[in-house]
């Protein structure tokens, strides 16, 4: 994958609110000195005083750097003069004063002077040598390494035209493991700009936030790329940053600073946004600042998000206003209560990454599942409220039969005054083989979604993050089923199937130890029941276990 930046000097006259709106949004958050961003690049001047400092209880704001390119030790520095602008960017230091016979800059997430420098950067050099290129493994381990150091977002200021497993997955983990990856959407626009670029395009999932350029005249750059994957754009025509104080490899060399163009240069923006949510609400996690910077952006082109400017600019302010941390935020999964069966078709995963999908073959008969969960809002949210379906928790997938790769998906279908319904799929693919079915990404009976509120309180809610669920000793499976159904039991005790209407279908006792029973769909008598929703009790002497099953057709 090669840098997202373009070189450029020239000046440009911004249009009156072209900007990001950053000094209305900096008199709400400035960043935090305890708060850490990572920046995966060609590497970063440790010297420049932009970004170099000192804390006032003593750490170094330059920490944990790593080459990640070139082997264990070997130095972060930037050697081709592309990571430090973008570093700059996203969080050169405010007001500690000009350098460099210059009056400076100020970084989106910069702080405010001596007593708060913003946020911490951890460099990740990516780039082997004295290049501007990096291999897919390469990435994947600079969004690892910058989980594994706290940070809260990484910007990536790289793109690549093939899809990756490996990047996939990593953003995942990243993501769940707290750390947002900010990744420029490329400079393509003037050619093949709705082509994916990646890893911008895993956006579209809510594994990333994609970003495109602006120019001076808000409007999208034309050589910005509009591909799958863009939420929203930022400045990225003619930036003012800073340079490295040292000659580069090639011999280039700047007074301090200078204008750059890319959206390598757009894409800081946004992580530095990440960085004032972070530091304004500690509660936001996950997509929460996907769906906060999406939803406050300053629309560009017809109403709505569009192809080829997303969501619109930045707008850090209205971002900011909407992430009050006077806010309560709710994070909890719930499982799936609805079942619904969904058509017949050919399943394609043309990323065959798990287990079963390699057995499988990517490519085989498959049932649809539509899923759905509702869920109250509690009596502490004491007004309308924001929702929407977070990727961390979520075991569902989108329900298009033809999917590049299996990647959670869920999506709020419902809103009433005080609840909401979430939606996903799961799919049984049928081996053919002939073996027994299997449900992807997860059995139909263990399909959950994780979820984010946010809204005023009376009392603030617990936000937790709930532990993976287990899989409950009383098992009910396929469900929804067709001819049987297999009941794995705890322990003996006493079976009860009822209808809907509370009517008992089949009663048994069942003995031993971790017995199992077929429920082949009749009840007592030998008829076969109407397809429907039951209700199946297990009564035993330590407790009673509840389930609901689905007969289809």
């Amino acid at each position: 994958m090669a840098a997202s930046g373009r070189s450029g000097t020239a000046g440009a006259r911004r249009a009156r609110g072209a900007g990001i709106k950053a000094l209305e949004g900096w008199q709400r958050s400035v960043g935090s000195n305890d708060l850490v961003l990572a920046i995966a690049d060609t590497g970063v001047d440790p010297a420049q005083p932009e970004l170099a400092a000192t804390l006032p209880d003593g750490r170094a704001r330059i920490a944990y750097g790593i080459n990640l390119a070139d082997g264990p030790g070997a130095p972060f520095a930037d050697s081709i003069g592309h990571g430090t602008p973008v570093a700059a960017v996203m969080a050169a230091r405010t007001g500690e004063g000009p350098h460099l016979d210059s009056l400076g800059m100020a970084g989106v997430c910069g702080g405010d002077g001596p007593r708060n420098f913003g946020c911490r950067l951890v460099p990740i050099k990516i780039s082997p040598g004295r290049t501007n290129t990096a291999s897919s493994s390469t990435i994947a381990r600079a969004m690892l390494y910058a989980a594994a150091v706290g940070a809260k977002a990484m910007n990536l200021s790289f793109t690549g035209r093939g899809p990756s497993t490996l990047e996939r997955r990593a953003l995942y983990y990243a993501l769940t493991h707290g750390t947002v990856v900010v990744t420029a959407i490329g400079n393509d626009g003037g050619q093949d700009g709705t082509a994916a670029r990646y890893p911008a395009a895993y956006a579209k999932d809510g594994l990333a936030i994609g970003v495109g350029s602006t120019d001076a005249w808000d409007q999208r750059s034309l050589w910005s790329s509009y591909g799958p994957g863009l939420d929203l754009l930022a400045p990225g025509e003619n930036v003012w940053t800073a340079w490295t104080s040292y000659p580069t490899a090639n011999g280039t060399t700047y007074p301090g600073y200078l204008q750059l163009s890319g959206t390598s240069l757009a894409s800081p923006h946004v992580a530095g946004a990440v960085g004032l949510l972070a530091a304004a609400n500690p509660k936001l996690a996950d997509v929460d600042f996907q769906h906060l910077l999406r939803e406050s952006a300053d629309d560009l082109g017809p109403p709505g998000p569009d192809a080829e400017t997303g969501h619109g600019r930045l707008n850090a302010a209205r971002a900011l206003a909407t992430a009050d941390p006077a806010l309560g935020v709710w994070h909890d999964e719930v499982a799936a209560t609805e079942f619904h069966f969904n058509g017949f078709d050919t399943l394609v995963v043309s990323a065959a990454d798990a287990v079963d999908l390699v057995r499988l073959g990517g490519r085989v008969y498959a049932e649809r599942f539509e899923v759905r969960a509702r869920v109250a809002v509690p009596d502490s949210f004491v007004d309308s409220v924001r929702v929407w379906a977070r990727v961390g928790g979520t075991s569902t997938v989108r329900g298009e039969f033809r999917l590049p790769y299996l990647a959670p998906f869920a999506e709020v279908v419902e809103r009433g005054p005080r609840d909401f319904v979430l939606r996903g799929y799961v799919y049984r693919a049928w081996p053919p083989d002939g073996d027994d079915p299997i449900d992807l990404p997860v059995e139909l009976d263990l399909a959950r979604f994780g979820f984010t509120v946010l809204g005023r309180v009376n009392r603030t809610p617990e936000a937790s993050v709930p532990a993976p669920a287990a899989k409950p000793a009383f098992v009910a499976a396929p469900n929804p089923f067709r001819r049987e159904l297999s009941l794995s039991l705890p322990a003996a005790g006493r079976l009860t199937i009822l209808d809907v209407q509370g009517r008992v279908v089949r009663r048994l006792d069942i003995r031993g130890t971790m017995p199992r029973f077929v429920w082949d769909g009749r009840d007592v008598s030998g008829h076969r029941v109407r397809a429907g929703l039951y209700l199946v009790r297990f009564e035993t002497s330590s407790g009673t276990h509840h389930t609901r099953v689905v007969l289809l057709d």
